[in-house]
């Protein structure tokens, strides 16, 4: 990390992303060592428990495929969330005060 050369895994990355600055440009080089060894340390259990999250991990795709029976599905189970309901009840009386006037 002190001589610039590419990193070798995750937990390498993941710990110059914390203290990359700090050893560089802060610390001399024998505290640099010893914070970049102590975070190291961590990370590498952090990885071990596998807590560590993997690095350029492709992220899930925001659309989705609804079939037409999703849609029927749906529509049969009614599933609605409490604030779906609770709009739907304001919608229905205020069309119900809308009528009588």
């Amino acid at each position: 990390m002190i001589n610039r050369k590419p990193v070798l895994d995750d937990v390498e990355y993941y710990t110059r992303q914390q203290v990359g600055y700090q050893c560089k440009r802060v610390l001399d080089d024998t505290k640099a060592r010893a914070l970049f060894n102590k975070v190291f340390k961590d990370k590498l259990e952090l990885k071990r428990k596998g807590k560590l999250p993997i690095r350029n991990q492709k992220l899930l795709a925001t659309e989705s495929v609804v079939t037409e029976t999703d849609k029927q599905i749906t529509e049969r189970t009614g599933c609605k969330t409490a604030i779906e309901k609770r709009m739907a009840k304001i919608i229905a009386n205020r069309l119900n005060n809308t009528d009588k006037e």
